[in-house]
């Protein structure tokens, strides 16, 4: 039986724009290439996403990177904003519907500058914070661990006092997704800013018989 579902951010809850953040960055100067990628980042830009630097020293390393003599915490905030297409409401709205039956949670490599705009009431068309949507949530730099590695799922089984076998992940990337099911947990796998709530409904049938 089915008590617990995890879901993704990034193309899963809101839509995604890559090429808008890499337009963004590079506006700033920053080799894309160097440090982004389609589902997971590399160098400085992993490091602060993985909690190994702050968001304060991922501004050092990016004026750094570009050969300026800083970078401000809201000019690195817009770069990263620009991975957010929008945020359908309705989405919102099956989470809310989901909450009354499951413990509903967001397991998310993300970072601080993301996060700050996620967690205030700029989020939504409602005026409502992420955390109005979910019971917890999991980001990368907070946990200091990163998906696909089986550390964030573990990590967040364990935190909620979650088992695997009763527990569903939502994730527009197939590795993330069969990461999670190499420990047992049911993976849902959907194409990047696809409505999943179709799929998930099935598959909650499926596995609650």
């Amino acid at each position: 039986m089915i008590k617990n579902i995890l879901f993704d951010m990034g193309g899963v809850i809101f839509r995604q724009n890559s090429e808008e953040a890499y337009r963004r960055f590079r506006s700033m100067g920053v080799n894309t290439d160097d440090y982004m990628g389609e589902y997971g980042q590399k160098g400085f830009f992993l490091d602060v996403e993985t909690g190994k630097i702050d968001a304060d020293e991922f501004c050092r390393r990016m004026a750094e990177a570009v050969g300026r003599e800083s970078v401000s915490w809201e000019e690195a905030q817009y770069c990263w904003l620009g991975f957010i297409r929008d945020v359908p409401v309705d989405r919102l709205r099956n989470l809310l519907k989901l909450r009354g039956e499951y413990h509903i949670c967001l397991l998310s490599n993300t970072n601080p500058f993301i996060m700050a705009f996620t967690r205030s009431d700029k989020f939504s068309d409602e005026r409502k914070p992420i955390g109005d949507y979910f019971d917890t949530l999991f980001c990368s730099y907070e946990m200091q661990a990163y998906k696909p590695n089986p550390d964030i799922y573990l990590k967040a089984l364990a935190a909620d006092g979650m088992k695997a076998e009763e527990t569903i992940f939502v994730d527009d990337s197939l590795k993330n997704v069969k990461a999670a099911e190499a420990l047992g947990i049911h993976g849902l796998h959907v194409a990047p800013d696809e409505d999943w709530m179709e799929k998930l409904t099935e598959l909650l049938r499926v596995c609650n018989g």
